[in-house]
């Protein structure tokens, strides 16, 4: 489990668990992932992912224009177009395969942390996909 301190929409600061578990492949696997993040960033207390200015770690937080470029620069290796690659994209691109493969939209919800499904739904189960998850196609029609 990962606890989430505080976030955007975390305010309080209540805190939110979120499981993680490892992938099917090693090069895939968040666990895998983040022991080797660790590796080089250490145990030490504070935020789970910081900046690297210079390849020097820190314990300054990661800024999102730094996450961003991390995102492309891995997109373009890939053979992605890397443009198109955000944070959020992750995100709705998770939300979007699990919907497709058939998930419970409250097993996303609680994965991707959305509080209200109307969101989940509106914004990041990308529209394309709809004939893929709509329920009708469970009704034999």
């Amino acid at each position: 489990m990962l606890t989430i301190r505080r976030s955007k929409t975390d305010q309080y600061a209540d805190g939110q668990a979120v499981a993680v578990v490892h992938g099917q492949h090693a090069t895939t696997d968040p666990i895998a992932a983040l022991d080797a993040w660790l590796a080089v960033r250490g145990n030490d207390p504070g935020r789970l992912f910081t900046a690297m200015p210079r390849r020097v770690v820190t314990m300054e937080p990661i800024s999102g224009e730094a996450i961003s470029m991390v995102l492309r620069k891995r997109a373009r290796a890939a053979g992605l177009a890397a443009e198109r690659i955000t944070a959020h994209s992750l995100r709705a691109g998770h939300a979007t395969t699990a919907a497709v493969a058939g998930v419970a939209l409250d097993r996303i919800a609680a994965q991707t942390r959305h509080k209200r499904l109307s969101t989940l739904i509106e914004r990041y189960i990308r529209p394309a996909q709809a004939p893929e998850y709509t329920s009708s196609r469970a009704l034999g029609l």
